[in-house]
């Protein structure tokens, strides 16, 4: 069943939340007619901050966390194209293993779903903020796919201290993630992810809004609050931000 219109529909035990992330408050505002006492709320989304909102308007109780790691494109209405992997993990926020989160992951593989129990969750979402801060807005502002930019010592470099910077202000946040995560990054994007095409970019090439608050926005407020220097996730924000206003017709791209 497909509606645009949550009135009157029956309490769900589960609320999946898969919009880009500029739409999360408004979501959690046209969800809350349907929310129960006993609904949980779990994330598909970007960026490290949709737990937080969700745990805010309902109840940290009420959240899950998830990360989704795949390469896709909708080619044309109705027509995916996926390129890269296509797995879930699935965890609670503060690392238990409990009944509820056994059976979500149960009806996931009984969907033929790739699902991974996660233990540290928090920390996943932070190390796919890492790559998407760097892969995503690296691409966008390039005009080009993960194997391209990877051919590029030069530019490798830059995805490096891009995600470094995301690990220093994760660090601030109680999360570690070390050089070695960093590398493993960029090494799995090499041998797994080469013929994509980041999301943000091909926002950017259908003239959609961008998700760089979410990335390099979300690093430059809280590196601020912290006290952690971001000094190139700040070009890159400007960058962003400038490309967001302007479509590629007038950019002659």
């Amino acid at each position: 069943h497909v509606t645009g219109n949550l009135q009157g529909l029956p309490t769900p035990d589960l609320i999946v939340i898969c919009v880009k992330t500029y739409d999360t408050d408004k979501v959690l505002e046209q969800i809350r007619p349907v929310v129960g006492e006993k609904t949980l709320l779990l994330s598909l989304q970007n960026g490290v901050e949709n737990e937080i909102k969700m745990a805010a308007a309902f109840g940290e109780e009420k959240v899950l966390g998830a990360v989704c790691y795949i390469g896709a494109e909708v080619l044309e209405p109705g027509v995916i194209l996926h390129n890269a992997r296509g797995s879930v993990a699935i965890g609670e926020i503060d690392g238990s293993v409990t009944g509820r989160l056994k059976k979500i992951v149960d009806i996931f593989h009984k969907g033929r779903i790739d699902v991974q129990l996660s233990r540290e969750i928090k920390k996943d979402l932070w190390i796919k903020l890492a790559w998407n801060t760097a892969f995503n807005q690296v691409c966008t502002i390039a005009r080009a796919t993960v194997g391209s930019i990877l051919e590029s010592e030069v530019m490798r470099q830059l995805l490096r201290d891009t995600m470094k910077e995301v690990s220093a202000v994760a660090e601030k946040n109680g999360v570690y993630l070390n050089e070695e995560i960093i590398e493993k990054s960029l090494h799995l994007s090499s041998e797994e992810l080469r013929a994509v095409k980041p999301s943000m970019l091909q926002d950017f090439e259908r003239g959609k809004r961008m998700e760089h608050e979410t990335f390099s926005g979300f690093i430059l407020r809280e590196g601020k609050k912290q006290g952690v220097p971001t000094p190139i996730n700040a070009i890159l924000y400007e960058f962003l931000c400038f490309l967001d206003t302007c479509s590629i017709k007038e950019l002659n791209l």
